[in-house]
């Protein structure tokens, strides 16, 4: 499986973050993916203002067409969808005959507060998602998640053990908490479940000086970065052996000795 991460830039203009995804979006064909990544909020991203985006919109459509006409796999990381007068942070899967197979609503909110004052509370403005979610690219089980759910390794476990060899987790992971966290987070993930983790990323500060700290990953079951993008808006790729998974989860059986101590 080859995979094609996406790290850009995005602040609060939705025009110019379109125009630039569908120019990192042709790009990435250069390598010829069978699955291309796009981060979380990659749309839109703003501490001040929000946006509301029906799954009928023009940009969808416009994605669905994209993957349809380069026959790739597309995630589209997560964009702010409203339906039945509640708003997700959604994360859309979408196949080479340009149909959405799978989606995903962020199950944790992003409600923190630094001890430098950054404050942040996603739950002010989207509702929380309920349901894991996982779908097949190239016959493989991929699962869902997003950003602020990396903390949460019941998640990740429960994934792995449905079947899952590969999980994306599409992210705008803010600066202070991805130099300290980020790298420690997705590889834990990684290693404890023995799959694959693409992990595209935000990088930069944005016009409204939010900060994001890109280094979008790409990680095998064993725990080793395959590829790791720059501090720069960039293209990462990889192929994966898919194989790999079922090798660590035999060394190492720990979905099979896992325990439930609720």
């Amino acid at each position: 499986m080859k995979v094609a991460l996406i790290q850009t830039t995005v602040g609060s203009d939705f025009n110019e973050n379109f125009e630039k995804s569908k120019k990192f979006l042709d790009a990435s064909l250069v390598s010829n993916p069978d699955f291309i990544l796009l981060p979380e909020c990659f749309l839109f991203l703003s501490n001040k203002s929000k946006i509301l985006i029906e799954m009928n919109h023009y940009c969808i459509k416009y994605f669905k067409d994209f993957s349809k006409i380069n026959k790739v796999y597309l995630l589209l990381g997560s964009l702010p969808i409203t339906e039945d007068t509640k708003l997700f942070n959604r994360s859309i899967l979408i196949n080479p005959g340009g149909e959405i197979i799978s989606i995903y609503d962020k199950i944790h909110m992003f409600d923190i507060t630094l001890k430098n004052g950054e404050s942040y509370k996603e739950s002010e403005f989207y509702s929380s998602g309920t349901e894991l979610k996982m779908a097949k690219v190239l016959g493989q089980l991929i699962g869902h998640s997003i950003c602020y759910d990396l903390r949460y390794p019941k998640l990740y476990r429960a994934l792995a053990k449905k079947g899952s060899k590969v999980i994306v987790i599409p992210s705008a992971f803010t600066y202070t908490t991805g130099k300290a966290h980020w790298h420690s987070l997705i590889k834990a993930r990684a290693i404890e479940n023995s799959v694959f983790i693409l992990a595209p990323n935000q990088w930069g500060v944005n016009n409204e000086n939010r900060s994001t700290y890109g280094h979008s990953l790409i990680v095998d079951p064993w725990g080793e970065i395959l590829a790791e993008a720059d501090n720069s808006e960039m293209i990462i790729t990889s192929e994966l052996d898919l194989d790999r998974v079922q090798e660590c989860q035999s060394a190492i059986p720990v979905l099979i000795h896992d325990r439930n101590f609720d």
